[in-house]
């Protein structure tokens, strides 16, 4: 195979919620398909800093509502400070702007599975097998 008919590399995703049981969820919505590889989980912000630093995720999904977090809107600049190349999802249960300013995108946690991936791809901009 050449290098030009590879397939694209798996998005790499960084999963940021306060729930370890949402976080897990995800990640297994995330493995169908095998478009995204998550790279990290995190369950405050300071750990989600920490990881997209290390981890250079293309896309990070986080609840912004995270404990010690003063607005989403803070945290998705922090995390543009940290990694300026990657693109932020906003998944939360409302879509205020102190929660989502900044953000690339913003998904309901009401979502259906393939909305989620979906969500995911595409605001990543970048093509995924």
């Amino acid at each position: 195979m050449t290098e030009s008919a590879a397939a694209p590399a798996p998005l790499r995703v960084l999963l940021v919620d306060p729930d370890d049981r949402v976080r897990e969820s995800l990640a297994g919505l995330l493995r169908i398909g095998q478009r995204c590889l998550v790279v990290g989980s995190a369950g405050t912000a300071d750990a989600a800093l920490r990881l997209a630093r290390d981890a250079t995720p293309d896309v990070v999904v986080v609840d912004p509502r995270l404990p010690g977090v003063d607005t989403g809107a803070a945290l998705i600049a922090r995390l543009r400070e940290v990694v300026p190349t990657a693109r932020v999802l906003v998944l939360d249960w409302s879509d205020t702007a102190d929660q989502t300013s900044g953000a690339d995108a913003y998904v309901r946690k009401t979502f259906r599975p393939h909305e989620l991936i979906d969500a995911v791809v595409s605001t990543s901009g970048r093509s995924v097998a």
